[in-house]
């Protein structure tokens, strides 16, 4: 069974572009060995994520996270078995920091037609997120 964590935290200092870069770059590396898929927002000098993956590898992966000095204020939104969301899209991960990013996003949730009750719960969390 899939399992999924979503969180929001404030960055511990406003991130350029070069840092995204090297967050997703390692994050992809890490996550693909792990097969964890999701997507991370970052805005305004916050995080909103959501991780998707094995409940046992979620929960190791979410206590490192929590020390991750990058961020703190980490508040998790929910954490239950799920169905994957992010899987299909843009390589089963995604740090999303500009508007075109945002329009993807949301273009890719609004073609997804075949969504569990959780799945709809995730997406209606980032709707929201997208509409900020």
């Amino acid at each position: 069974m899939i399992y999924a964590i979503c969180y929001v935290s404030d960055a511990s200092k406003e991130l350029k572009k070069d840092d995204l870069i090297l967050l997703y770059e390692q994050t992809v590396q890490n996550n693909y060995r792990s097969d964890v898929t999701g997507v991370l927002i970052y805005k305004d000098g916050s995080f909103f994520q959501i991780l998707e993956g094995e409940k046992q590898t979620l929960i190791s992966l979410f206590e490192k996270i929590k020390k991750d000095t990058r961020h703190s204020h980490i508040l998790t939104l929910f954490s239950k078995e799920s169905v994957r969301v992010f899987e299909d899209y843009q390589t089963g991960f995604s740090i999303v920091d500009n508007y075109e990013g945002l329009e993807s996003l949301r273009s890719f949730l609004d073609d997804k037609r075949d969504i569990s009750t959780t799945s709809a719960c995730v997406e209606g969390i980032i709707k929201s997120v997208l509409k900020v």
